[in-house]
């Protein structure tokens, strides 16, 4: 009679120790799934946000360069284009970096836009404008550097 109750035990725990290791497995698995979507998530997005950044740091170079090309022409006695419209545009295309990029490169940038700003203004302070403004680049582009290439491991 015991081993009729032992064979019964036996036979009734086998499938619910079965259906509890299944479980076990699948909540395992769906704990990695979870997992590997999020860290793929994460870096799909940092990819985005440094494609966004990169985007946003080339169009303000354009902007920058087409003022820089005035102001050349300015500083060889010509008579440049409006540089008001394009001072404005640098504005705009700072303030689009403004809004994605860290605090670091944002004063950076802020003080590049300010240096052209002041070479706009005032050439008679600013004579040879790319002294005034050679240094800001320089420091704007290595912090830009930074950004594009942290947390990348080519």
């Amino acid at each position: 009679m015991a081993s009729g109750v032992v064979s019964t035990l036996v036979s009734g725990l086998l499938p619910l120790l079965g259906a509890g290791l299944g479980a076990s497995a699948t909540l395992l698995v769906q704990r990695s799934s979870a997992r590997e979507a999020k860290l793929r998530f994460r870096a799909e997005s940092r990819l985005a946000h440094r494609e966004e950044l990169k985007s946003a740091l080339l169009d303000y170079f354009e902007t920058t360069q087409r003022l820089q090309g005035e102001l050349d022409v300015r500083e060889r006695g010509g008579a440049p284009d409006d540089l008001k419209r394009l001072i404005e545009s640098v504005w705009l295309a700072e303030k689009r970096l403004e809004i994605i990029c860290s605090d670091a490169l944002r004063d950076r940038v802020i003080a590049h836009a300010r240096g052209l700003h002041d070479a706009v203004r005032d050439p008679v302070a600013h004579p040879d404008w790319w002294a005034h403004c050679q240094s800001l680049q320089r420091d704007m582009l290595s912090q830009a550097k930074a950004e594009l290439t942290r947390g990348h491991d080519w």
